[in-house]
């Protein structure tokens, strides 16, 4: 057991916590017990998508990451303990592609060893409402390393549709939809890799749209979530949207309701503002404002509050125990961290 490994997995599961204003998760009965799984999730907010899956599936799984986030050498070495591995990209330069088929031996090792994986099938990330097609072969090849060394291996994928209130803003909710388990032996054929491959895409796709909400026609996209929202909808209940998505005439042009905004959600704004201020005004003078695709916004909110919280608390609390003494720094700072939660779970 590494317990440096579960001390940070503990951290950020309490970071997600106060992040998100609920974290629904349907399906872990789904996971199958002592079977190598490869996870294949729609993929729409860049690193929060990882790390939701990770501390809700209850193992711990290797996943794939851009390689650009590897070339420090310190940071390399931390992403590693933390099970990561890296991927490359045609961006990364064409003559990094060659690093690519040890990759994929190496997540077929961990296959062989009954070990869990997680990736994104789609390639990249997107924050509309639908999945992407087609899915990269790179999982296919993960597959057939594993069952090169062993033809009978049981390999098990399990699909994961994420599901965002609002992705890009804060404060969000997100609900984690497991599927039912594929089994990769009931489509494989070792003498047509490419049909089985093929097979396993189009699975795998048709699964992540029955659990995410998914927008099929890119064209019509704008005017079908102008309709949802106008009826409110519950995006964190995949099926039901999906549903309604059926029943709604997709070319028509509606105008968008302006909801009203309960008074204690302003108050509670205020004061959250008053409280944080030194860290928000940070985050929106000198993050928000750089040049970053929205699906990064999310993870580098995330990542700002669970590096700089607890150090503001901690300044806090070394002045106000220097001022007014420690049982009252313990008292204030329990209440400003729940004006904090509620802002989040109530705002």
């Amino acid at each position: 057991m590494r317990i440096g490994y579960n001390i940070l997995k503990l951290y950020v599961k309490i970071g997600l916590f106060c992040y998100f204003k609920k974290i629904k998760v349907v399906g872990l009965g789904n996971i199958p017990k002592d079977k190598p799984i490869l996870f294949l999730a729609n993929h729409q907010n860049a690193l929060i998508d990882a790390l939701i899956i990770v501390m809700n599936v209850g193992v711990a799984p290797f996943f794939l990451a851009r390689s650009d986030v590897f070339k420090k050498p310190l940071i390399s070495k931390f992403l590693r303990y933390l099970q990561m591995i890296p991927i490359y990209r045609i961006r990364d330069g064409r003559d990094t592609l060659k690093n690519n088929p040890a990759i994929f031996s190496k997540c077929g090792r961990l296959l062989s060893e009954g070990k869990a994986l997680m990736l994104f099938p789609e390639g990249n990330h997107g924050i509309q409402r639908r999945v992407r097609w087609p899915m990269r072969k790179g999982f296919a090849k993960m597959i057939f390393s594993a069952l090169e060394n062993d033809p009978n291996l049981d390999v098990r994928i399990v699909p994961i549709g994420l599901n965002y209130l609002n992705a890009e803003c804060f404060p969000d909710g997100v609900a984690m939809y497991i599927g039912k388990d594929i089994s990769v032996q009931k489509y494989f054929d070792p003498k047509d890799l490419s049909t089985t491959e093929e097979l396993l895409k189009k699975e795998v796709y048709k699964s992540l749209k029955q659990l995410t909400t998914h927008i099929e026609d890119e064209g019509t996209y704008g005017n079908v979530v102008v309709q949802l929202n106008n009826r409110n909808v519950d995006y964190l209940d995949p099926i039901s949207v999906n549903n309604i998505i059926q029943e709604i005439d997709v070319t028509f042009q509606e105008t968008p309701i302006q909801k009203k905004t309960p008074w204690y959600s302003y108050v509670l704004k205020f004061v959250f503002t008053l409280v944080n201020f030194p860290i928000l005004v940070l985050w929106e003078k000198k993050l928000k404002s750089r040049d970053m695709d929205i699906e990064f916004r999310s993870t580098m909110r995330f990542a700002l509050g669970v590096l700089l919280f607890p150090i503001y608390f901690g300044i806090l609390f070394l002045l106000f125990a220097y001022f007014l003494g420690i049982g009252t720094a313990f008292m204030l700072l329990l209440v400003h961290w729940l004006i904090n939660v509620a802002y989040v779970k109530l705002g």
